[in-house]
C-alpha cells in the first residue's frame, strides 16, 4: 500500500519490521521501488533478493522498460532463461516493448518464434506488443498481416496499427482503418485521434482532419486534449493556414504548451512568417523548459529570413540559459545487433575504420562523377 502510494520511506520501514519475510515481501518492496522510477535502487535490490519467482523478475524487467534501459530489459530477459525460467505473457510483453523502443528486430523476431512454439492461444496483449514490437520497427505490413490474423481484437490494437500507419506516413491507410474499426463497433478513444489526426497533418488531409477534429466531441465524445490541438496547429500550418492556427490557439480551453507552439513556430519558419514567428517566441521564452531544438528552430527562423541581429540576441540567450540542443541519433541494424551514431561520433568502437569507408565512398562517387562529366566536355568542345 505504501509502495503504490509513493512512500518508499514507509514501505521500507514496514519490510524492515517484519519478522519473518518471504518472497512475496521481498517483490512487494522492489514493486515499490520500480513504481517509483528508482531503477539502479530496484537493480541492486534485486540483486540482494534471497528468492525470486516470476513476478519478482516481470517487476525488475518493466521497472528496465519504463527507465528506457533496454539493453538491461534484454540482458535481464536472457539471464532468466539462462537460469531455466520459462517467461509468461508478462515477461514477453515487457521484453518486445524493450525490442520496439530500440529497434531491435531480431531479438522481437526471436521472441515472435518463442510464442508460436510455446503458446497455443496466447492473449491479446501480447499480441498487441507483437504488433507495437513490429510497427516500431519499421515492419508495417507485417504488423497489418499480424492483426488481419489475430481472432480477437481490442480498442488497443487498432489503436496500435492505425498508430503504425500514421507513424510511417501511410494517411490514407491510417483513415480507411480508422472507418474500419468503427464500422466494427469498436469506439476510438484519444489515443486513436491523436494517431489519426497525426496522420493527417503529415499527409496534407486538411479537410480530413478538421472533419475528424469536430466529429472528436461531437460524434465520438472524446474530449480534444492539447496533443490534438498540437496535430490540428501542425496540420494548419503546414498548410499556410497560420491565421487560422493562430485563432484555434486563442480558442483553446487549456493552456497551449510547448508542443502547441512548436508546431506553429515549424509552420511558421516552412512559410518565412517572422511577425507570427516573433509572436510565437514571445510565448515560447515564457514557457519554462523551452528546449535547446525549439531554439535553433527559432535562430534558423531568424537566419533565413535575415534577420540577423535577433539571431545574435538569441544565439547570446542561449548561452546565457545554458540551452543545447540534444544530438540526433540514427541507429543501423547489423548481423543482428543495433548500432547508433550521432553528427561526427567517434563513440562506436569501429569509428576509424567507419570514416575510412565513407571517405572510400566519397572518392568513388567523385570518381564516378568525374568520369559521366568527361564525355559532355568532350562533346562541348568538338
Amino acid at each position: 500500500m505504501y509502495g503504490k502510494c509513493g512512500d518508499l520511506w514507509m514501505a521500507r520501514r514496514c519490510f524492515d519490521m517484519m519478522r519473518i519475510k518471504n518472497v512475496v515481501s521481498w517483490t512487494s518492496m522492489l514493486c515499490a521501488l520500480a513504481n517509483h522510477g528508482s531503477v539502479d535502487a530496484a537493480s541492486s535490490w534485486f540483486d540482494q533478493m534471497p528468492e525470486r519467482n516470476i513476478v519478482s523478475w516481470n517487476a525488475m524487467i518493466y521497472c528496465y522498460v519504463q527507465g528506457g534501459r533496454c539493453r538491461e530489459t534484454l540482458d535481464l530477459y536472457n539471464r532468466m532463461k539462462s537460469l531455466g525460467l520459462a517467461p509468461d505473457e508478462i515477461t514477453l510483453a515487457a521484453v518486445l516493448s524493450a525490442c520496439g523502443q530500440k529497434g531491435d528486430l531480431a531479438s522481437g523476431k526471436l521472441i515472435h518464434c518463442y510464442v508460436r512454439d510455446r503458446f497455443s492461444d496466447p492473449g491479446i496483449a501480447l499480441l498487441n506488443s507483437l504488433l507495437d514490437m513490429y510497427a516500431k520497427c519499421g515492419q508495417v505490413d507485417t504488423a497489418i498481416a499480424l492483426f488481419t490474423e489475430m481472432p480477437n481484437k481490442n480498442v488497443v490494437s487498432w489503436n496500435v496499427i492505425i498508430g503504425a500507419l500514421a507513424m510511417h506516413g501511410r494517411a490514407q491507410e491510417t483513415v480507411l482503418f480508422f472507418r474500419t474499426m468503427v464500422s466494427h463497433a469498436f469506439s476510438p478513444d484519444e489515443i486513436t485521434f491523436v494517431s489519426l489526426l497525426s496522420a493527417c497533418s503529415h499527409g496534407g488531409l486538411l479537410e480530413a482532419g478538421q472533419y475528424y477534429f469536430k466529429a472528436m466531441r461531437h460524434v465520438y465524445n472524446v474530449k480534444p486534449e492539447v496533443e490534438h490541438y498540437a496535430c490540428m496547429v501542425d496540420l494548419l500550418g503546414r498548410r499556410g493556414h497560420l491565421t487560422e492556427a493562430v485563432n484555434l490557439i486563442k480558442d483553446m480551453p487549456i493552456k497551449p504548451d510547448v508542443v502547441v507552439w512548436g508546431a506553429l513556430l515549424g509552420a511558421c519558419r516552412i512559410h518565412g512568417n517572422v511577425w507570427i514567428g516573433k509572436l510565437v517566441i514571445k510565448q515560447l521564452l515564457e514557457l519554462e523548459g523551452t528546449s535547446g531544438g525549439l531554439f535553433v528552430l527559432i535562430s534558423n527562423l531568424f537566419y533565413e529570413t535575415r534577420q540577423l541581429e535577433y539571431m545574435k540576441r538569441l544565439r547570446k540567450l542561449m548561452r546565457e540559459q545554458g540551452a543545447k540542443k540534444d544530438m540526433g541519433v540514427s541507429s543501423i541494424e547489423v548481423n543482428n545487433r543495433v548500432h547508433e551514431f550521432g553528427v561526427e561520433d567517434i563513440r562506436h568502437e569501429s569509428s576509424n575504420e567507419i570514416y575510412a569507408a565513407v571517405d572510400q565512398l566519397s572518392y568513388h562517387l567523385v570518381s564516378m562523377h568525374d568520369l559521366a562529366v568527361q564525355p559532355v566536355e568532350l562533346i562541348l568542345q568538338d
